[in-house]
């Protein structure tokens, strides 16, 4: 009787092996066509597959669309900022604005000696004021409009003092041009509160209450 050796028995299972893998890879290549073909969302997709391409081409149009538009308006935000920042700095640090304050600031500094305030206190007081003023005239207070036309004279004395030798009527001017075209918008402010407005309402007050008193 032939006893198979190790070898002679591996050659026997080696056939089985793959035939079940075979078979096994089969199945599942089977089940998966039997899926394609009764399932209703594959079978729509079979009988519109031109509409299935359309519908992912307009995706990919509309997402393109979207990316350049918002590359679009992200380099649009970021020029207008680069251009406010710049333009800010040049406001808040640049020449014309230095070429008014700073002999404000020397002629403040020079006459702030005794005082127990300092110059950049009284500086940053005159900020303060004429900042207030320029708001409220902006509002339409008469009062504040009054204030800001004296402010603005004092300033243009002041700056015409602290300048360098030589320099003062230049200064005193471009501070009167500055000046007068932010007044544009504050004395072209509708006027809706004014000292006359204010002072004729207690009158006609008065007046109504001085009328009651005498009929009783």
């Amino acid at each position: 009787m032939h006893n198979p050796t190790s070898g002679e028995h591996d050659l026997d299972l080696a056939p089985t092996d793959h035939i079940r893998a075979t078979e096994a890879g089969t199945g599942r290549w089977r089940a998966l066509t039997d899926w394609w073909r009764h399932n209703r969302a594959t079978g729509f997709l079979r009988d519109n597959w031109l509409l299935a391409v359309a519908a992912l081409t307009a995706l990919a149009v509309l997402a393109v669309l979207l990316w350049g538009i918002w590359t679009f308006v992200t380099a649009i935000i970021g020029a207008i900022d680069a251009g406010l920042g710049a333009a800010g700095t040049w406001v808040t640090g640049g020449p014309i604005t230095h070429s008014i304050s700073d002999p404000m600031r020397a002629y403040l500094d020079a006459h702030a000696a005794g005082l127990p305030a300092t110059g950049r206190d009284l500086w940053v007081t005159w900020l303060v004021a004429a900042g207030v003023l320029y708001l409220a005239a902006l509002a339409g207070s008469t009062y504040a409009r009054i204030g800001w036309a004296a402010i603005g004279a004092l300033t243009a004395a002041a700056i015409y003092l602290g300048a360098p030798a030589g320099t003062g009527p230049a200064a005193t001017g471009l501070t009167a041009a500055v000046w007068l075209a932010l007044s544009l918008p504050a004395y072209a402010a509708t006027s809706r509160v004014s000292l006359g407005d204010a002072l004729d309402s207690l009158t006609d007050r008065r007046a109504r209450r001085a009328t009651t008193d005498t009929t009783y």
